[in-house]
């Protein structure tokens, strides 16, 4: 893969979303679109091909405002509902692409993808059109192909649970971590844009907090952060007035440009 690709955030609200169901906090009431987050989600795309990450209960709504129309590929981050149980809307890309699609993932979720959706990745009979029809793939520390695109996977920490963040050429995510292993931040370093866990101000036992996230920016110096699985504790104006230059929160349908790395490089 050559050339420039771009990132769409799709979501980038915490589990809940934001607004929350009976949510009376001013964000949650707020009317401004940068203060209303689905549930995470980022598109990676370029002329040729797109790459999902993550399939949230949000999927359908992400994609008709989008108008995305094929998902080559799918790299799950974790198996946590909040970014899988939209899983059968793949099913539409199987009607529109006509084909069977990749998806990726750490064992741990794997396991779990298994599990709680063995109608689609079980032994029973072929039901197909009723079912998205899905290949999952198993990968570790080495980089692999996903929808024409290099990835390399990284581990992080969440709560003591096994994450996968991304790194495609000059960009990384990191979503849903409180702490990211030391051999992973080596690999995010010459980052140019990171998308990262950053939930709320108050202290949380499985996401970064702001300051915590910031002691991340503060070590490996992108060029470009945008927080993402971020709480309606956090007003989307009010917190980047407070962050440092080059620092902000993302917002559902942010876009930008990428360098993706050629294939075999590296």
């Amino acid at each position: 893969m050559s050339g420039e690709a771009r990132v769409i955030v799709l979501g980038c609200g915490t589990s809940t979303g934001v607004p929350a169901i009976g949510c009376t906090d001013p964000v949650c009431l707020s009317d401004d679109p940068r203060n209303k987050r689905l549930r995470p989600s980022i598109l990676v795309q370029n002329e040729a091909s797109s790459l999902l990450v993550d399939t949230g209960p949000d999927l359908r709504q992400q994609a008709l405002v989008h108008g995305i129309r094929r998902v080559d590929a799918v790299v799950y981050t974790h198996f946590h509902a909040d970014h899988t149980h939209g899983i059968d809307d793949l099913r539409v890309f199987n009607f529109l692409m006509k084909r069977p699609i990749p998806c990726y993932a750490f064992p741990n979720t794997v396991n779990v993808l298994r599990r709680n959706f063995s109608y689609i990745f079980g032994n029973s009979p072929d039901t197909t059109g009723f079912r998205p029809q899905l290949t999952l793939y198993e990968v570790e520390g080495t980089p692999f192909e996903a929808g024409g695109f290099r990835v390399r996977p990284l581990d992080l920490e969440h709560a003591g649970m096994r994450v996968m963040g991304l790194r495609i050429g000059d960009f990384a995510y990191a979503t849903d971590c409180n702490a990211i292993p030391p051999a992973s931040m080596e690999a995010l370093r010459g980052v140019r844009v990171l998308i990262l866990d950053a939930l709320r101000h108050r202290e949380h036992p499985s996401h970064f907090t702001v300051e915590q996230a910031l002691e991340v920016v503060r070590e490996l110096k992108p060029e470009r952060t945008y927080f993402t699985h971020t709480h309606y504790d956090l007003e989307y104006y009010e917190t980047n007035r407070k962050l440092p230059p080059g620092v902000e929160m993302a917002y559902d349908g942010l876009t930008f440009e990428i360098r993706p790395e050629e294939q075999g490089e590296g």
